[in-house]
């Protein structure tokens, strides 16, 4: 362990103190006592562990840091060089410690790395406008507010919240369709921009209540713009110095146990009222609260309620900056193990967690701003690019930059840490290249089912009711055969009535012959005009009438599901009612949302084909039709997300059949005959050329996020 370091003849001679005002806690974190110093006021605090509050201490400005280290050097096991100044860093940004005048600490070491630095002031994505001290407000309604943080009133939120939760569960269809209908209306954007800022208020407020019921103090409010959106906030930091965990929890959890309780209220009021303005805007609450406590505030990957509920329900403060720092400590320590510096001290358990909540929260901070990029590049390409480069240079370049200058400092230092940085830098590059520039096979994975050609499809040309089936299935008919006979008694009375119409107009072209001989003949040329009409149209009725028998069009062996059963059965016009199989290959017809179908292209493709019966065959085809257009309705119920498949249908729609978004049909037919069943499933895979892994995934990203939006969410 190396004692001494380069910067310490810097600070060697200043002679820092605490601030008077300071607070000590102690607090117990997996079974190891820390010490917690805060200001009376509030502010942020800073946890260390009984060694260095031995050093901290005795920071009182008369004596030098050198004097004082010196001292601890004599009395054995000293912290290092390192150490003490990261101390004073931490003790100086949480304005826990003064100087001597004429002493800037900051001047002395511009170059210290701060690893564990919170980035929220130097973040394009979120920054702070402090407005007011809201300590004469909070004093006021403390007086008034005790009564809520009592345990009566606890059990009492308890048992309202988990009441609501099972009618919410009860009425979870409604909720869904209502939701998917009306969410993305101007209407209902208006009213959430109308309830967003007083719910928020409510939200901040309850924090601020509950860190001044235990003692604390909130000297600060103010705006958050996180993504350009105002979002109000309150200092609540002082509850870190909090002995009792609890306090602390409740403190955290204050702001989401108001909205929940607010959700539950609006979702009764959306239940009972009658259709308006009051249900929209019951129905709006529920939906800001209900998403902005349980996916965002909740969310402990982000630094919100969750992350400090989470921290200390798990017994590890600063979780999303030790984390950063143990990565740093062991990055450096891989590429400089002689310049590593001391590692910080880790309570029992800590190290796993560590590990995994730096990378977990970078791709979720990642995932939820491409989201945003998507979405605004759905509105405006402009927009999206410029979205695009301020979140990559932010979330991206920045977080890069700041790991990795201190490891080339590391690695220029030291001749071995300047190997492994050649040969990590060479990995990076090598995989950049293949992620960003080598083009990878891509390809799209569709559900389909069974489809008969056209020529072998049985249709029902006409409505009626099934009056006799002639064949029964499985049976092998020939081109022209009868299948089965529908019955349609106004279709037949139309018939009959259009007969004796032209019964009635060629008597009375004969009348009007001889009459016409002696004029000049325009009432029989009327009367031959009339005849003419109605004879077209009684052979399209006789067409009619004849289509009311199904016949097959082509030879082949009769597939006909259910034939026992079909007499005295309505059919619809234009109803698939079987097939002829015969020896041409089975056809697959396919269906894929609009917003997925341009990534078809219109390139030649290599498509195959796996049947649900033979899942490990692999059938190569050929695309025999593309839809032209986007259709409102699917082929088989079997492809909506209701039976099995993937695509969204509408909750109204009993069959369905009908998709939530308009969808595009593919038939696809089988190069090689194969055993297949009509109307059985297949996933048809279709080959779209090469493209680098990276836009295939944007690629992928934005007709996900396109899907939603447009589905209203």
């Amino acid at each position: 362990m190396n004692l001494h370091s380069s910067l310490w003849h810097r600070v060697a001679g200043l002679k820092p103190r605490l601030v008077p005002q300071l607070r000590v806690r102690r607090q117990q974190v997996r079974g190891q006592t820390w010490i917690v110093l805060g200001g009376a006021g509030g502010g942020r605090s800073v946890r260390m562990d009984r060694q260095a509050w031995t050093l901290a201490a005795r920071l009182d400005g008369r004596c030098t840091l050198q004097q004082l280290w010196d001292r601890q050097l004599a009395a054995g096991d000293p912290p290092t060089q390192d150490e003490l100044i990261e101390l004073l860093a931490q003790l100086r940004e949480a304005a826990l410690l003064q100087f001597e005048r004429g002493a800037d600490f900051d001047r002395l070491l511009p170059h210290l790395d701060r690893t564990d630095r919170p980035p929220a002031s130097r973040s394009l994505l979120a920054w702070r406008v402090p407005l007011a001290d809201p300590s004469a407000l909070l004093d006021l309604l403390q007086r008034h507010t005790r009564w809520l943080f009592t345990a009566p009133v606890a059990w009492l939120w308890a048992a309202v919240v988990i009441g609501a939760v099972l009618l919410a569960l009860q009425h979870a269809g409604a909720l869904w369709a209502h939701g998917e209908r009306w969410l993305a209306t101007p209407r209902y954007a208006l009213l959430a921009a109308l309830v967003w800022l007083p719910l928020k208020l409510l939200h901040e407020l309850a924090h601020g209540l509950a860190v001044r019921h235990w003692g604390g103090h909130v000297r600060e409010a103010g705006v958050t713009f996180m993504f350009g959106m105002p979002m109000p906030y309150v200092d609540a930091s002082a509850a870190a110095t909090f002995v009792r965990r609890r306090r602390r929890v409740v403190v955290g959890a204050a702001g989401m146990m108001v909205e929940l309780a607010i959700a539950a209220a609006a979702l009764c009021a959306w239940l009972t009222l009658d259709d308006g303005w009051a249900r929209d805007l019951a129905f709006v609450t529920l939906f800001v609260c209900g998403i902005s406590a349980l996916v965002f505030n909740a969310n402990p990957l982000q630094r919100l309620d969750g992350y400090f509920i989470a921290c200390d329900l798990l017994g590890l403060p600063n979780l999303a900056l030790r984390s950063r720092r143990w990565w740093h400590e062991r990055l450096l320590g891989w590429l400089a193990p002689a310049v590593a510096p001391e590692r910080m001290p880790l309570a029992r358990g800590e190290a796993p967690w560590l590990a995994v909540y730096a990378p977990l929260s970078w791709a979720c901070m990642l995932l939820i701003c491409a989201l945003a990029v998507f979405w605004l590049g759905s509105v405006s390409f402009l927009l999206g690019a410029l979205a695009g480069m301020l979140l990559g240079w932010q979330l991206v370049a920045m977080p890069a930059v700041r790991l990795l200058a201190p490891l080339a400092r590391a690695a220029r230092s030291h001749g071995q840490a300047a190997g492994r940085a050649r040969r990590a830098s060479a990995a990076a590059v090598a995989l950049g290249v293949v992620v960003l520039a080598v083009p990878l096979p891509r390809a799209t994975v569709l559900q389909g089912v069974v489809w008969p050609p056209e020529l072998a499809q049985l249709r029902s040309e006409e409505e009626g009711f099934v009056e006799s089936v002639f064949a029964t299935d499985g049976q092998p008919v020939d081109a022209g055969a009868p299948v089965m006979r529908l019955a349609n008694p106004r279709l037949v009375a139309e018939l009959t009535r259009q007969r004796a119409e032209v019964d009635a107009l060629e008597a009375r072209l004969y009348g009007a012959l001889p009459a016409d001989a002696l004029g000049d003949g325009g009432a029989a040329a009327d009367a031959g005009l009339a005849l003419d009409t109605a004879r077209a149209a009684l052979d399209r009725l006789v067409a009619r009438v004849d289509a009311l028998t199904v016949r097959a069009r082509t030879s082949g062996r009769l597939a006909l599901p259910g034939a026992s059963d079909l007499e005295g059965r309505y059919v619809e016009r234009g109803r698939l009612l079987g097939q002829v199989v015969g020896p041409a290959p089975p056809t697959v017809r396919a269906a894929l949302p609009e917003s997925e179908a341009a990534a078809l292209g219109s390139t030649p493709r290599t498509v195959s084909v796996r049947l649900a019966a033979t899942p490990h065959d692999r059938h190569v085809a050929q695309v025999v039709h593309a839809g032209g257009g986007a259709g409102q309705r699917l082929p088989s119920a079997a492809l909506s997300q209701r039976h099995g498949g993937a695509i969204a249908t509408d909750p109204h729609d009993s069959d369905a059949l009908q998709p939530a978004r308009p969808v595009v049909l593919l038939d696809v037919q089988l190069a090689a005959p194969a055993s297949a069943r009509l109307g059985e499933r297949a996933w048809v895979r279709v080959d779209t050329g090469h493209s680098p892994l990276a836009w295939q995934a944007l690629g992928a990203g934005r007709r996900a996020l396109l899907e939603r939006f447009n589905a209203g969410f």
